[in-house]
């Protein structure tokens, strides 16, 4: 009977050797090191950037959306988005007849979520008024998790935009939603 507990014993030592072997080696491919989490951020928010401009041309060439202005400050030579900590992704000036801005802007804060690689990109619009322009707006928070998928969080829940999606959903859903609140 002892000889039965012992073998029993040493099968659960085993597997307790074994799975912390796995969880090990789970770890240790699920860890990016800076290049690579840069590098997957760099490709999400990139998606961000070549759908917006796709959107923002198809608008100018209907000719109806001649004031749209897309800045985009961060690219590299080679046309591509670079890395940032801090500063503006994307600014998109004359939306609407109030010639509104949006402004995808680097946030400091923390992440909406444990998977996403820092930073979030928070999604700002600006008012323009005849006295200046009105405080920022947050409409939305966009992230790129581990394993390099965008994802967002809606800020303001006045705003019928997806809660997942494509980039291009979410993209095409903010400038109608900016376009239809004039």
């Amino acid at each position: 009977m002892e000889s039965h507990l012992e073998a029993w014993a040493q099968q659960m030592a085993e597997l307790v050797r074994r799975k912390t072997r796995e969880r090990d080696q789970r770890h240790q491919t699920a860890v990016l090191n800076q290049v690579q989490a840069e590098r997957l951020w760099v490709a999400g928010m990139d998606e961000v950037v070549h759908t917006l401009t796709r959107l923002v041309q198809a608008l100018r060439q209907t000719d109806q959306f001649p004031q749209l202005t897309l800045l985009t400050h961060a690219r590299s030579p080679q046309g591509t988005t670079t890395y940032m900590r801090r500063g503006a992704l994307l600014t998109l000036k004359g939306v609407g007849q109030d010639h509104q801005t949006i402004e995808f802007a680097i946030d400091a804060r923390p992440a909406f979520r444990p998977d996403l690689l820092t930073p979030v990109v928070r999604v700002h619009t600006i008012q323009e008024a005849r006295h200046g322009a009105t405080p920022l707006q947050a409409q939305v928070s966009l992230g790129v998790t581990v394993q390099g998928i965008v994802v967002w969080q809606i800020l303001n829940p006045a705003l019928p935009l997806p809660t997942e999606g494509s980039v291009e959903d979410l993209l095409t859903s903010l400038l109608a939603a900016c376009f239809e609140a004039e």
